[in-house]
Formats: structure tokens, sequence, C-alpha cells
């Protein structure tokens, strides 16, 4: 065996090998299929699903075959990201007309969180764009939706408190930023898919001054108008 090849991550290529047979069986296949097709142990075989799973990538239908997700179609397209602005900008120019307020979506890219949409409202005192901006993921309310999925990602030394924080997050699927990634600037963020990190997520942005839990109960019921047009999404489920 070469220098080259004993370098190459093999358990990768066994993840990539299980997603290529999976995409070519619409009707998805059960464990004993995989089993022969993949010469692999079960053991090695189900960690493998699981993780493929957890990443939102595969799916276990009702009766126990494993498929590949949507996600995982649009995931291998040429620009999933323009897919998700075809979709969703619509959307998210509504909510900005109606609220007044600016409105983003992002998504994971590796390790780090990457605005790829927002909506500016018509009025003189606005958010910057954080569109080509880097913020510290474990402040952002988007970012703190997607540790829960990655918990991998969460920093060293995060107190208690916090990590109690993710989990109440991780259950109600929404979070707040209040004022920790930007001074004086107020978001709220939700999942617009299964959450996994392949899903991407929406926020409404206010200045301190604007917000209110009015403003706030607003835009929930505005994101749930649009869950029964272009969703669903899970926190109306």
């Amino acid at each position: 065996m070469s220098k080259e090849t004993r370098q190459l991550a093999t358990s990768l290529f066994k993840g990539l090998d299980l997603l290529s047979l999976l995409s070519a069986e619409r009707q998805g296949l059960g464990i004993q299929d995989l089993v022969g097709a993949m010469a692999l142990p079960r053991t090695s075989l189900l960690r493998l699903l699981d993780s493929l799973i957890h990443y939102g990538l595969v799916a276990r239908g009702e009766d126990r075959r494993y498929m590949v997700t949507q996600a995982f179609r649009e995931w291998r397209k040429a620009d999933p990201d323009q897919m998700l602005r075809d979709r969703y900008a619509p959307m998210m120019r509504r909510i900005t007309d109606d609220l007044g307020e600016m409105t983003t979506m992002g998504r994971l890219s590796g390790r780090e969180f990457m605005h790829i949409h927002c909506e500016e409202p018509d009025c003189r005192v606005r958010v910057t764009p954080p569109v080509g901006r880097r913020f510290a993921i474990e402040k952002m309310a988007m970012g703190k939706l997607l540790l829960g999925v990655r918990p991998d990602l969460i920093p060293e030394g995060m107190g208690e408190d916090y990590l109690e924080e993710l989990r109440k997050i991780k259950k109600q699927r929404f979070a707040m930023n209040l004022g920790e990634s930007e001074d004086a600037i107020v978001a709220w963020a939700t999942w617009l898919g299964e959450p996994s990190p392949l899903t991407p997520l929406f926020a409404v942005t206010w200045p301190d001054f604007r917000f209110s839990e009015e403003s706030l109960e607003r835009a929930i019921y505005l994101l749930e108008r649009e869950s029964e047009r272009v969703g669903p999404f899970p926190l109306f489920e």
C-alpha cells in the first residue's frame, strides 16, 4: 500500500460508497441488502447510516428501508444556494415588507456559518446586511440552533448555563440573540426544514429599540402563514 493510499480517509470512502449505492435505489434498501452490497459488518454499517441520518443525507422509512433524502439530491446539485434563494426569497420579501424588518437565511458551510440571502426593509434605520460577514457561531440565533445538531462545534469552555440554553433551544426549535453577536441587535431564528446540518435557517433581525414582544409575535404569525405555502416548517408541526 502506497503512502498516499494510507493517508486516505477510508471511513469517508465507505460513507461515499454507501451514499452512491442508496442514491441509485429510489425505493431504498434494507439493512441485509446493504450488508451484502457493502461487504461490511452490520454494526459498522449501522454507525455509518446513523451518521448520515444525523447529517440529513439519509432517512429510514417505516418499512425499515434506508434511502437518500431530498436534501441529499439538492446538496449534490451545482448551486444549492440558488435553489434556496429561488424558493425562500419571495417569502422573505413578503415578511420583510409586512414587518418592516430585515430577514436573513443561512446555512452551515464546513465548520462555519454562512449567510446566503437577506431582504432589507425600506426604512431609515436598518441592520447592516450580514451576507459576506463572519460571526461567532455560538453567539448567533441561527448558530445556536445549528449547535444542537453539531455539538462537536461547541467551543471548549462553554459553561453549563450555555449548554442548558442549547438543550432548550433544540427542543423548542427556535433561538434568540439579544445583542450577543452585535451590540444593540436582536435576532430570532428557526429552521426551514427538519433540523440537520444541511437544513437552511431563517431569522428576523431588529435594532433593539424597535424590538417588542408584539413585533416578535407578528413575525412568528407571518412565518406560520408562510409555512402553509412553502413549508412545512418544524416549528409549526
